[in-house]
């Protein structure tokens, strides 16, 4: 008899149970299509890796070192990110909702047609990203650094953008419907092709002579803001 058909007729006898990490096989090599479902990979070392179309749902990256890592059709949902260093790396047509990166280095990543609602990025660095058509809502953003990236159709509805960092940043067809905009910075930054911000959301940010704004809105006294 099979080894494997062996061993899961005693599991079964037993009364074990697969669990889902077991079966993602988190001893296997790094390859596209691969299943790292709730698997551990605390402070690994995996710069420019094939992850094309691999799962990570749930799992745990901590610390790890992804930079120029190709995420294409990836799904991280829940994905524990916190501290990881994924700079030039590729996000196309990802699945991050709910994922964590506090304090995550994603400068120059390409984050396209991707989902990244719910998700918590707190003291993250996008910096000179390119993030183009994402859906960003609900977040928790504050103190990302964005300076220098272009972004393109992101939505950007109920998140928390709170001293986040638009310096110098390029912005196509960004939703701030109903973001929280306490003291997120936008120097020199041109908001005239923004959607849905109002002046409640300017009062609270901040800005220079070099911000552009939106037409019928104003740039309020304290700018530029003092810390």
């Amino acid at each position: 008899m099979d080894k494997t058909l062996i061993a899961i007729t005693i599991a079964g006898l037993l009364g074990f149970s697969w669990t889902g990490s077991a079966l993602a096989g988190c001893g296997d090599k790094r390859s596209p299509g691969m299943d790292w479902t709730g698997c551990k990979k605390i402070n690994k070392f995996m710069d420019d890796s094939n992850f094309t179309g691999s799962r990570f749902d749930r799992a745990n990256l901590t610390l790890s070192k992804l930079d120029e890592s190709d995420f294409t059709d990836a799904s991280l949902v829940k994905t524990n990110m916190t501290r990881v260093s994924a700079s030039n790396s590729r996000f196309i047509n990802s699945d991050m909702t709910k994922a964590v990166g506090y304090r995550a280095r994603f400068n120059h990543v390409v984050v396209e047609k991707s989902r990244l609602t719910k998700s918590e990025f707190s003291r993250a660095s996008f910096e000179g990203a390119q993030v183009n058509d994402v859906d960003w809502s609900r977040s928790e953003l504050g103190r990302v650094n964005f300076s220098n990236a272009e972004l393109s159709n992101v939505d950007f509805e109920y998140t928390n953008l709170a001293r986040a960092r638009f310096v110098e940043a390029t912005l196509d067809r960004v939703d701030f419907s109903g973001a929280y905009t306490y003291r997120t910075l936008f120097d020199g930054v041109d908001l005239t092709r923004t959607e849905n911000l109002t002046q409640v959301q300017l009062d609270l940010s901040c800005g220079n002579a070099q911000t552009k704004l939106p037409e019928g809105l104003t740039a309020p006294d304290k700018w530029p803001c003092k810390e």
